[in-house]
């Protein structure tokens, strides 16, 4: 066996041990990638429940906006119509003087 018969032994040996590392470093490289997507698709799902709840929160504060405009028109009616009242009782008043 001769020099050069072992220099082609140890640049095979080194392209195997090379190969052997780039498929290891891309299944590594995949586990990871696969690990990332899996945790960004968690925090998706829970980002879609909260925003589920705030819309579901923002419905139920307009039901009460509404409810509360609600009574305030209703109010505001009967403060106009106890204006336009007492008006008409004062105007009477003043043409029965």
């Amino acid at each position: 066996m001769g020099a050069n018969e072992v220099a082609g032994f140890i640049a095979i040996a080194m392209s195997l041990i090379g190969f052997v590392t780039v498929w290891i470093k891309i299944g590594h490289d995949k586990g990871r990638q696969e690990e990332v997507i899996s945790t960004l698709k968690q925090k998706t799902e829970e980002n879609e429940m909260r925003i589920s709840e705030i819309k579901s929160k923002t419905h139920g504060l307009e039901l009460r906006i509404a409810e509360f405009m609600g009574e305030i028109r209703v109010k505001f009616d009967y403060i106009k119509e106890s204006v336009v009242e007492l008006k008409s009782k004062g105007g009477r008043r003043a043409a029965t003087k």
